[in-house]
């Protein structure tokens, strides 16, 4: 089991480190591109796009082809995209930006039929926790590693050494596939499925609620990924390497609150209170930083930027826990992958709107405070299930 969990982990990671890498180098690549570093907001949009479009029928591969060769195509998609971006071509870029979505769209359903799978029953909010916690650390190994190797390769450089870790952990999941790999139904027909997810989710309330809630704090965390080391850059005058380890703080806290949110549900259970609260502490996070100002000293920035990310990135994996009970055990790849495309579909929307906000706005710290209404909108989807009864 230990082994399967750093290996679902580190694909969880590295497909998130792969997403994050060109929002991380935007105030560097922009210029290569032809473009604004805001602009980095449609190109994640691009890739949740194309994630949204096969993040429905996800769950069919892992049943047809397994969850280890779903999760080695995965790798490999992500891998390529990499080393497209990597380019400078902006229309090359767009299609790597869609090849990165189809990728991260299969990791998720796969880790998920997984753990649910393999993990102990008693345990199971914790492990799909530290499997979440890969989003945040690649999003540490992003913001700590391409700036650097940016300063001394360029950015293009950069994102090609990346692409290469991608390609590692390949190597172990080709090891594991016969075992993992073993409840795979070859005669199983993927064809004509293409809503089955999204229409399970419609079926199912408390799915539902789940959903909108992943839209929407989904959208205002990627917003937080894709825009706080621009944020420190431009509003405030931080280098891009100081910007990177204060975002590594942040992600430090995400790190560590999908840890303390599930350790905490499964010694006093109710998942969606606690969903609850967690949307209320990030949208007081986010209007706490629309006050910053480039006066507060680093320490200040420390605290609040770690508490945002305790809070804004540490929902996940509670809420995979909360998805993968909700529904039959056959259906967790099917469950997961069709709550995803509403996920997927929040960020698509949000860091596109976040960037045509910012410009009319003017300032990213304002924006950040604007946005916290998508974490409000979520806590009164899962506070509608809940009066019926639903926690």
């Amino acid at each position: 089991m230990a082994a399967l969990l750093v290996t679902v982990t580190a694909v969880q990671g590295l497909s998130t480190f792969a997403v994050l890498a060109l929002p991380t180098l935007a105030t560097r690549a922009s210029a290569t591109f032809g473009v604004g570093a805001e602009a980095v907001g449609y190109q994640i949009s691009i890739v949740y796009l194309a994630g949204a479009a096969l993040s429905s029928i996800a769950g069919l591969f892992v049943r047809r082809w397994g969850a280890a060769l779903t999760s080695i195509v995965a790798l490999a998609l992500t891998c390529l995209g990499v080393l497209a971006m990597a380019s400078g071509q902006l229309a090359l870029t767009i299609l790597a930006s869609a090849a990165l979505g189809f990728g991260y769209a299969l990791t998720n359903p796969a880790a998920s039929h997984l753990l649910f799978r393999f993990a102990p029953r008693h345990r199971q909010n914790l492990v799909f926790a530290l499997k979440q916690t890969g989003v945040p650390m690649g999003g540490m190994v992003a913001a700590l590693l391409l700036p650097t190797l940016a300063e001394r390769f360029g950015w293009q450089a950069a994102m090609a050494i990346g692409a290469g870790l991608l390609a590692v952990v390949i190597v172990p999941l080709a090891f594991m596939r016969t075992r993992l790999d073993d409840d795979r139904d070859p005669t199983f027909r993927v064809k004509g499925g293409m809503l089955a997810g999204v229409l399970l989710v419609a079926r199912h309330p408390r799915l539902r609620a789940l959903a909108i809630m992943g839209l929407t704090y989904a959208s205002f965390q990627f917003c937080l990924f894709a825009f706080l080391i621009t944020m420190l850059a431009q509003d405030f005058g931080w280098s891009l390497i100081a910007a990177g380890q204060m975002v590594t703080g942040m992600q430090i806290g995400g790190v560590v609150g999908r840890i303390a949110w599930s350790v905490l549900a499964d010694r006093i259970g109710h998942g969606l209170d606690l969903l609850v609260g967690i949307g209320i502490a990030s949208a007081a996070f986010a209007l706490v930083v629309a006050t910053a100002t480039a006066a507060w000293p680093v320490w200040l920035f420390a605290v609040v930027l770690f508490g945002f990310g305790f809070c804004l990135v540490g929902w996940n994996g509670l809420w995979m826990a909360e998805i993968a009970r909700a529904c039959h055990p056959q259906e967790v790849g099917l469950a997961t992958g069709g709550v995803l495309v509403f996920t997927f579909g929040g960020i698509v929307f949000g860091p596109a709107a976040f960037a045509t906000l910012y410009r009319v706005l003017g300032s990213y710290a304002l924006t950040f405070g604007a946005f916290s209404v998508m974490a409000l909108i979520g806590v009164a989807a899962l506070l509608s299930v809940r009066t019926r009864g639903g926690s």
